[in-house]
């Protein structure tokens, strides 16, 4: 909880969607999805979303996958989605001392 702040109630919806957006342009695109949460309590109050890289794997050293056969093609976007769903469960962000204070510094 090192990225917390104490807010009064009528600012902390505002407050927390400032705080996201500035933390959404400070975080690199990942080759997984980064989802940002603000929470006041269990509610959660405003949510960002950090879109993944996308390889395009239908391309292989120049020539396009999918001439004919539509099952192969299938077949690499199903293997990528597993990849990218194992991904997000065991990646992790981390965020430099630079990205915390330059977040947390009131503009």
């Amino acid at each position: 909880d090192a990225l917390s702040v104490i807010v009064h109630r009528s600012f902390s919806q505002q407050q927390a969607r400032t705080l996201l957006q500035k933390l959404k342009g400070m975080i690199d695109r990942q080759s997984f999805e980064i989802v940002l949460q603000a929470a006041i309590g269990s509610k959660i109050v405003a949510r960002e979303r950090i879109a993944p890289y996308r390889k395009d794997v239908l391309t292989k050293s120049g020539k396009t996958v999918g001439g004919g056969d539509e099952s192969r093609k299938k077949k690499l976007l199903q293997k990528q989605k597993a990849g990218k769903k194992r991904m997000k469960t065991v990646g992790r962000v981390q965020l430099s001392q630079e990205v915390f204070t330059a977040v947390m510094r009131q503009d």
